[in-house]
This record gives structure tokens, C-alpha cells and sequence, in this order.
């Protein structure tokens, strides 16, 4: 009896001691791959790809423990720096020069295959009939080979996507717009996913002065459940342009929580000059919590998005360029620029927004790709002035009819304001609902799907607080509707 006592007690030992040498082997730290021993910022850079590279082998974690700043620079053989499941910098504060190439410093990736599909499958979110995608949790990437518009004045076609997330063959979520019809031709790639959550935390990223190169902070393609938490990112005034300092694609569930950006290559503000903080692409249920974010152009490029939640963000812009659905604004502040939509479809909410000089919707025409949506405005508040006395700014160009039979119709948004405030200084004395802008011919055609304006609440005061004024108008151009118009203000 004590014999097997003591064989108990030895078992319960060595899994104990087992289990904590396990523990302590499943982090790796740069300073495993020489980071004490660094010469330069070319050898600390090298410890840094080393420890993931090797953690990402092994199933491991790179610890930052002890790490308080690093100052690195990228090799001439520069390669982007993969990443597991969980990387936490510990708020590392990262200073990066980059003489070398454009280019991410992490990378969180996964491979897509080929898969072959009827279209009408698609609209039904049932898969279950091909085998590729019936069992376990895969991400159905989707995208229309004939083109869904061009853009007007850049030289280049538009083809929509569409993602989806699939379990065991049937789908969470449905596409953007359908996509059984007559002129869409389908292509589809399918990702084999987990559904357990990826992090990306802690750091603190700095673009050195002295960098000719921009240097990406992440890059995530085909993943799902990922946060982004607690990054900040600070760029000097440059040049340069065409910046992408977050580049998601073909992912679901993505959340962006406590990320500061302060400046972004985007150039002086020239014609043409561009540059974004988030750089996303084909996104299905994507939130931002407490962001802020400013840079010289305006801190989102996005395409493909589908159900985005934004709140108690600070930023000078959002917009989905082309091809998106449903979005919601609580509890934000929009400075300087404008939120803007092309193809877009579903709502477009704000919840207790605050709009500073600012358009708060502009749709955008150079897609000419005018769909159906509505837009709430609820316990809101508008600094006006006179650059920016508009709620929605509709861009026109005298075009022909979009090719594509969903996009045939150039349809305005309905729009609902449900106790709204506006501050108005007494050089401003109107207030437009809907501003249309540029060829006064196109006013001539009458738009379609609106048909609803609303305004249930309206409270105007002057900057200093007393009650004012000011006319509500539905209009700062007459324009035509293909159907009868409702317009109701109620103060």
C-alpha cells in the first residue's frame, strides 16, 4: 500500500514538474535569438523575425517580458515578420527605419483553395451540397469576375466580393447584394479557419524620420476573430504616399479596440495624394472601439465591407468606397472630412454622433454606382458653418447608364433624424438636408428608391449656447424623384 502511495505521489510529481517545464517552453523571447547581443538594429530586427518564426514552428508565444523599446532596421533581405495566434508586445515602443522596400512588418495569414460552385447556391447560404465546404468552419471568399463598375476618371474596373463564414456548410451571414443573376460571373476560394481568437496587442510603432520606405504596421488575409488591442502608431510628415498602416482582407469578426493613429504617409494634401490608417478589404462584422485616428487624407480606404459597428471613435474620416451594407455610428466624433458611400445598401446609422465642420454623408460618384440604402440620424449634433451646412452630399456627373442592370437606377437614401441638435453660428442661416453636386443635368433624370425624409426633433442653437433659427430646407437643388416624396419636419 504505501509502495503505490508512493508511485502516486511520484506520477502526481513528474506531471506536475512536466507540466511546468511545458509552461515555462512556451514562450520564446528575442533574447533567445541574440537581442542582447545585437550589434545594430539590422541584428535586432533579425532576433525579432527569428523568435516568431521560430515560436509559429513550434505552436509557441513570443514573450516581450523585459523589452521596454527596441529600435530596429530593416535588411536589404527584409521579409515580413509571421505571427501565431496570440502576439502581446507588452507595450513595447517600436522605433522602425525602413531604406529597403514597401512593406508589412507582421503577418498574420492564412492560404485560400479553389473551390467550384453554382451561384445559386449563394443567395440560399446552403452549402451543404459541396463537399469542399460541408464540414467544419471555413471562410467562403466570393468574387465576380464581370465587372461591377468602373471608376470614373481613375482607369480601373471595380469587381465586387462578397465573404462569408461558413459551419458545416451552411452560412452566418448573407452576401452584400445577390448574386443568382444573369451578369454576375462567379469565382470562389474557400479558407480553412479556426474560430479561436487571434490577438495582436500592446505596441507602440513608430516610423522613423529617416525611412524612404513605408513600413506597414499588420496584415491579416483570411482569418477569423481577431483583435487588434492597444496599438498605437505614429507617422512623421512625409512625402509619401499610398499608406496602409492596417491591411485586413477576406476576414470576419475583426475588432479594432483602443488604437491611436497620429499621422500617416499620405503627402501634403496635392491632388491625388492618398493614404489610409486602415486599408480594408472584403470584411464581414467588423467593429471599432475607441479609435482614433487622423491623417492628412483620411484614415479609411475600405471596399466589400458588411455589418460594421464604430463607437467612441474620434476620426476625420470613414467611407466604404464601393460596395457595402449596413453600418452603425454610436457615440463618435467626425472632424474635417466625411463619412462616404458608394454601392451601398442596408443603413446607415448614427447614434449620438457628433459632426464637426464636417459632411456627414457624401455619396460618392465617381463609381456611378447609386443604390438603395436609408440613413438614421438619432441624438445627434452638428457644429455647422459655412463651408458645411449639408447632411447629405450627393456628387453627380453627367454619366450614362451604369452597364450593370443593379446599378441602372441612380437611387438617392431615405433619411430619418430623430432629435438632432445643430449649432449654428448667425453667418449660417439654412441648413440643407440633401446637397447635390455637380452636373445640373443630371438633375434632370429623376432618382429612385427615395421616397421617406423625416425630421423628428430639431433643436438649433448659436455657438454660445442660446437658442437660433435656421431654415430647414430638403434641398439645395430642386431635383426629380421616380417616386412620391414624403417630407415631414417636426421641431
Amino acid at each position: 500500500m504505501k509502495y503505490r502511495i508512493r508511485n502516486l505521489v511520484a506520477t502526481v510529481l513528474f506531471v506536475a514538474l512536466n507540466s511546468l517545464i511545458f509552461t515555462a517552453m512556451a514562450q520564446i523571447s528575442p533574447y533567445n535569438f541574440g537581442l542582447r547581443e545585437a550589434r545594430d538594429g539590422i541584428d535586432r530586427y533579425w532576433a525579432m523575425y527569428n523568435a516568431h518564426a521560430e515560436a509559429l514552428a513550434q505552436g509557441m508565444e513570443v514573450t516581450y517580458e523585459g523589452i521596454d523599446t527596441l529600435d530596429i532596421e530593416l535588411p536589404s533581405d527584409f521579409q515580413t515578420i509571421p505571427l501565431g495566434p496570440y502576439t502581446d508586445f507588452s507595450g513595447l515602443t517600436l522605433y522602425v527605419t525602413n531604406n529597403v522596400r514597401h512593406g508589412s512588418l507582421f503577418a498574420l495569414d492564412s492560404p485560400s483553395e479553389p473551390v467550384v460552385l453554382d451561384k445559386m447556391l449563394v443567395d440560399s447560404g446552403d452549402f451543404r451540397e459541396v463537399s469542399a465546404l460541408a464540414n467544419g468552419d471555413k471562410l467562403l471568399v466570393l468574387t465576380d469576375l464581370h465587372p461591377w463598375t468602373e471608376r470614373i476618371g481613375y482607369g480601373y474596373r471595380i469587381h465586387r466580393r462578397d465573404i462569408l463564414l461558413l459551419h458545416d456548410g451552411v452560412a452566418a451571414n448573407a452576401p452584400i447584394a445577390p448574386w443568382n443573376t444573369d451578369s454576375t460571373k462567379l469565382q470562389a476560394a474557400v479558407v480553412d479557419i479556426s474560430l479561436k481568437q487571434k490577438v495582436f496587442r500592446g505596441l507602440n510603432l513608430y516610423r522613423t524620420e529617416q525611412s524612404q520606405f513605408r513600413t506597414h504596421c499588420l496584415s491579416v488575409t483570411g482569418q477569423c476573430n481577431v483583435l487588434i488591442e492597444d496599438v498605437h502608431v505614429t507617422t512623421p510628415k512625409s512625402r509619401m504616399t499610398g499608406d496602409g498602416i492596417f491591411g485586413i482582407i477576406n476576414s470576419v469578426n475583426v475588432t479594432f479596440r483602443d488604437v491611436t493613429v497620429d499621422g500617416t504617409y499620405s503627402g501634403f494634401g496635392a491632388s491625388r495624394d492618398y493614404g489610409y490608417a486602415f486599408s480594408l478589404s472584403n470584411l464581414w462584422n467588423t467593429t471599432f472601439e475607441r479609435v482614433t485616428a487622423d491623417g492628412n487624407w483620411g484614415v479609411f480606404g475600405t471596399n466589400y465591407l458588411s455589418n460594421t459597428t464604430l463607437r467612441d471613435c474620434d476620426l476625420n474620416r470613414f467611407d466604404i468606397h464601393c460596395y457595402g451594407r449596413d453600418v452603425l455610428l454610436e457615440r463618435c466624433t467626425l472632424r474635417q472630412r466625411q463619412t462616404q458611400f458608394s454601392s451601398m445598401y442596408g443603413t446607415v446609422a448614427f447614434d449620438s454622433c457628433h459632426f464637426i465642420d464636417c459632411i456627414p454623408v457624401r455619396i460618392r460618384s465617381s463609381y456611378n454606382a447609386y443604390t438603395p440604402f436609408d440613413i438614421e440620424m438619432r441624438n445627434c449634433l452638428f457644429e455647422v458653418t459655412s463651408r458645411h451646412h449639408s447632411l447629405v452630399n450627393v456628387m453627380l456627373l453627367d454619366t450614362a447608364t451604369n452597364s450593370r442592370p443593379e446599378l441602372a437606377v441612380k437611387c438617392w437614401p431615405n433619411l430619418k433624424i430623430e432629435n438632432m441638435t445643430v449649432v449654428a453660428p448667425a453667418t449660417v442661416g439654412t441648413l440643407n438636408l440633401y446637397e447635390p453636386t455637380g452636373k445640373v443635368s443630371e438633375l434632370k433624370k429623376p432618382v429612385g428608391y427615395i421616397s421617406d425624409v423625416i425630421v423628428n426633433g430639431l433643436k438649433v442653437i448659436r455657438p454660445n449656447g442660446k437658442t437660433a433659427k435656421i431654415k430647414v430646407r430638403l434641398s439645395s437643388r430642386q431635383f426629380l424623384s421616380d417616386k412620391k416624396m414624403g417630407f415631414t419636419v417636426n421641431s
